[in-house]
């Protein structure tokens, strides 16, 4: 078991910003906003993937003609693509008509990718910036250094038509992790761990920013799964202050200029977290929610019948590329499936040429096209009654992935691919010695 640490400290300073409090004070023309407060903001960008049908019902209810800019718009199909049955291509095939008659060009049909990831990618949303999506994992861009949440289709139908939306200014937590990550433990495990501690409601309507030394070190694709499943906390954002790695990633990427924005040094936190992760071992979030976590020694001989790699939380480069490392020259387990998605046309294209593709599919892996697909239920994967599945992905709820008689664990992809090739829930240390040893 894991030595962890845990304190909670509160801030006596009300007068210094937090970065919510900065972006949401520009960007509602203000100079400071106060936690509790009702701004009106202008967003920087908007999203909304396969149930922008649902928006652009609400919108035409309102009566207006025009969005109120098609350039700040942004429409990816990725939940239930390709579409798999009639009722999803008609709105499919209404979405591409709507978008062509707003002359929306920031639109992104089947083969492109998952929303966040293309969000991220594209350089869509920027440092400082503030993004509003029709999707509860919005607070993905989070990794960047932006402002982003989840809204739902009528508030998305109102900003299309006025260009505004009222938010509520949140009160911030601070979470500093100690140590180093340990053989074996990624950004999954560790969030995992944040998740478990605060529970699901623990961070609810509040605005989290992470530190500590073994984010500084962090990708971006890995602070990326951090501000991604901060929502399974209840958190309305998710920061990784902007740095150095944020620009390194952004100088190939951005052609537009961007104003980053850091917290005060004495800001005023509703509450302060830290986590020594120097002993953490890979965790597993156990059915059926994100907060019931043990490490992955706890939890014994758990026959798994389906592993998922991919998603939005974890189907980049970097989870491809520990998970293949691990797969390779072997052959998953006779009695386990393992669906392989990478999150986006360009990780898809990156994979192949470096061969991460060929050994999935040596391994008997099923590779699958960029999409959430299996993630929501939707297709490309549905448990049946009574099996189990290992996932990289977000959420594990009763029914998430198919059947309510089903079971979903999560976890990291090391871990993933460690389970696959069991056959069973198994630690990837035992496979990662031997090739670091090797």
């Amino acid at each position: 078991m894991a030595q962890l640490e845990l304190s909670f400290a509160q801030s006596s300073s009300s007068g210094s910003l937090t970065i919510a409090q900065k972006i949401l004070a520009r960007k509602a023309g203000k100079s400071k906003v106060e936690v509790g407060e009702i701004v009106e903001v202008e967003p920087d960008v908007v999203m909304s993937h396969d149930n922008a049908g649902l928006v652009i019902k609400q919108f035409k209810n309102i009566g207006v003609s025009k969005v109120w800019n098609p350039n700040k718009i942004v429409i990816p199909l990725d939940h239930r693509a390709p579409a798999e049955s009639e009722k999803t291509a008609n709105a499919h095939h209404q979405i591409r008509l709507f978008v062509k008659d707003q002359k929306i060009k920031n639109f992104y049909d089947i083969n492109e990718g998952i929303c966040h990831q293309v969000m991220v990618e594209k350089a869509h949303i920027l440092p400082g910036e503030l993004a509003l999506g029709t999707d509860s994992h919005t607070t993905s861009y989070g990794c960047i250094g932006a402002l982003s949440t989840g809204i739902g289709a009528t508030e998305m139908a109102g900003i299309w038509a006025l260009g505004k939306l009222w938010l509520k200014v949140p009160e911030s937590i601070k979470i500093v992790f100690l140590g180093r990550l340990p053989l074996g433990v990624y950004a999954k495990d560790v969030i995992l761990l944040v998740i478990k501690n605060l529970t699901s409601e623990g961070a609810s309507y509040k605005s989290v920013e992470f530190y500590g030394e073994v984010v500084s070190e962090m990708s971006v694709s890995e602070r990326f799964t951090l501000s991604n499943l901060s929502m399974e906390m209840g958190a309305k954002f998710a920061i990784v202050p902007f740095d150095k790695v944020t620009k390194r990633f952004l100088r190939n990427s951005s052609k537009r200029s961007y104003q980053p924005v850091w917290a005060d040094k004495i800001a005023g936190y509703e509450n302060e977290y830290e986590f020594n992760i120097s002993k953490l071992a890979p965790q597993i979030a156990c059915p059926h929610s994100v907060d019931n976590v043990k490490d992955v020694e706890e939890l014994g001989d758990v026959k798994i019948d389906q592993v998922v790699l991919g998603s939005c939380t974890n189907g980049r480069l970097d989870d491809l590329e520990i998970a293949a490392r691990i797969l390779k020259g072997k052959r998953i387990h006779p009695d386990t499936r393992m669906l392989v998605l990478p999150c986006s046309k360009a990780v898809y294209l990156e994979a192949l040429k470096k061969g991460i593709i060929r050994i999935f599919l040596e391994s008997d892996c099923v590779v699958l096209n960029p999409g959430c697909g299996p993630c929501l239920g939707a297709h490309e994967g549905i448990l049946a009654e009574g099996e189990r599945c290992l996932a990289t992905t977000n959420r594990n709820f009763k029914g998430r992935m198919g059947s309510s008689q089903s079971e979903v664990y999560l976890a990291s992809p090391a871990t993933a691919a460690a389970t696959a090739l069991k056959g069973k829930i198994a630690d990837p240390r035992d496979f990662l010695k031997k090739i670091w040893r090797g």
